[in-house]
């Protein structure tokens, strides 16, 4: 099949690299896969010199422009992947300029039960297939959006594919620690919804225990950074907070974690983070104010902690600095989970069998 996947936005996260992710692993199944992204931004830069792909300025409003510049390269597709509701309008307009017989699908990246504008809706009933990245998003949407109908919609939980091994450096020594110091590890956009000042006072509560806490990623806004070594230096411990910076090696860095923390105050869809630790076999805890029960077993598979909870999240984490069998325990079982109902093959399959006719 000739498939276009369209990036959603501007900024580097979890959707983007899904995109990334499914694109690569599409063309290894012998796809031909094109993309489109916007001319601006992180997402185009951190493409360049990676893959090919075409700007097109797609926005959040119908842009005629962007419809005209679409046609071309949706043209002979089978598959238009769109992964930005707002972006639909454009690409249905950019299908009909071409006379393309493209099958388009969205993929719905977040967990609101938000209401589709009635001047969007006719292009919204045109998808083949809208797919939702869980059962909590598909919900929420379809209580306030009853006029899609439901056998168009579906629910494909995210998924992460096997990284290739890589050398990596040592952590331990790169941040000056002794290597049985266990390392608590935070991945993804370091920024306040995601939890990292509550985690920081969380570790605060901890201090009379051995760790080192690394943030790997990169800080929005840039200087975010300096807010939480505040808040360490508030807490006693701004020598056992460090800052790695972005990586795009961060699933080969994850198995020298002791700990996965994935503690954001906002709601999630389906974060990639905490299955990141645990398709790495790394204990996890995470925020349960989205998906993520849905994947994680609350003293199973991982530990769930309320959101913006500091003493919660302090308790959480004391349980499993001192108790090292457990840490283990609640790795491997996180591990094998993932291998046997959260696999990359299946994912695929699904995606696949959503785009067929």
């Amino acid at each position: 099949m000739k498939i276009v996947q369209i990036f959603p936005g501007k900024v580097w996260g979890g959707a983007e690299q899904y995109v990334l992710d499914l694109g690569k692993a599409l063309s290894a199944e012998g796809h031909e896969v094109s993309y489109v992204a916007r001319p601006s931004g992180a997402v185009s830069s951190r493409l360049k010199g990676a893959i090919d792909f075409t700007l097109v300025p797609l926005g959040g409003f119908f842009s005629g422009k962007a419809a005209r510049m679409l046609a071309p390269v949706v043209m002979d597709a089978d598959v238009v992947h769109v992964h930005d509701a707002g972006q639909v309008p454009a690409v249905m307009k950019a299908i009909d300029l071409s006379g393309s017989k493209a099958r388009v699908v969205l993929t719905r990246h977040i967990a609101r039960a938000s209401r589709t504008m009635p001047h969007r809706r006719g292009a919204m009933r045109r998808l083949h297939r809208m797919i939702f990245v869980s059962d909590l998003g598909r919900r929420l949407w379809q209580s306030v959006n009853r006029w899609m109908p439901d056998e168009k919609c579906l629910t494909v939980h995210n998924s992460i594919p096997d990284s290739p091994a890589a050398e990596v450096e040592d952590l331990h020594a790169r941040f000056g620690v002794d290597e049985k110091t266990p390392l608590i590890m935070f991945t993804g956009r370091v920024r306040k919804s995601k939890g990292c000042e509550t985690l920081v006072r969380a570790l605060g509560k901890v201090r009379d225990l051995r760790w080192m806490m690394l943030f790997v990623g990169t800080c929005k806004p840039a200087d975010y950074d300096k807010e939480l070594i505040e808040a360490a230096r508030e807490c006693g411990i701004a020598d056992r907070v460090g800052f790695y910076g972005f990586s795009d090696r961060v699933r080969s860095l994850i198995p020298q974690a002791a700990i996965g923390v994935a503690p954001s105050i906002v709601r999630e869809a389906c974060p990639l983070a905490p299955m990141e630790f645990m398709q790495g076999g790394v204990c996890v805890i995470a925020s349960d104010n989205g998906a993520q029960p849905e994947y994680i077993t609350d003293g199973k598979t991982g530990l769930l902690t309320p959101p913006d909870n500091i003493d919660a999240l302090a308790a959480a984490l004391r349980t499993v600095l001192t108790d090292y069998k457990m840490r283990r325990r609640l790795g491997e079982a996180g591990r094998a989970y993932f291998r046997s109902s959260m696999s990359y093959r299946s994912f695929l399959d699904a995606i696949l069998a959503a785009y067929s006719e």
